[in-house]
Order: C-alpha cells, then structure tokens, then sequence
C-alpha cells in the first residue's frame, strides 16, 4: 500500500514519467491520502486527496494536480 509506484502521461503536449511515493499519513478508502511527486526525475511536490478532490502544495504541480491523482486514483483500483 505504501510501496513507490510509477506513472507515465501527456500533458499540453509533453510526456512525463515519474514516481510517486505514498506518505503513511491518514488512509481514505484503504487509500493513502498524500503522496511525494517526482516527475522527469525531479521533485514535484506533494498531492494530496481531500474527499474526492486532489490538491497540491507545489505550483509545478497545480496545473496536472487532477491528471496525477487520476493516475494515483487507477494505480489503487
């Protein structure tokens, strides 16, 4: 549950592969609920799930924060 995983996507035309580890910091529906984002191996920040909406901390992030939490969402189906 709180092991790394991998996600791949587009976004505005460009591809990014990245890594996002799970924090053990709460669970929502056997869930993690805040994750640390690497994307094209750098820091991204952190995403965080609130009900049934992502937000993050990082304004790398804000703009994708939907597309990555869509990918944590699938990866946890």
């Amino acid at each position: 549950m709180f092991n790394r995983f991998s996600i791949n996507f587009d976004y505005d035309g460009k591809h990014y592969r990245g890594e996002i580890k799970p924090l053990q910091g709460g669970l929502q529906h056997r869930m993690p609920t805040t994750f640390q984002v690497f994307l094209n191996n750098a820091y991204c920040g952190l995403i965080k799930r609130r009900g049934e909406d992502w937000e993050t901390d990082s304004p790398k992030c804000a703009v994708m924060v939907n597309v990555i939490g869509n990918r944590i969402y699938d990866w946890y189906e």
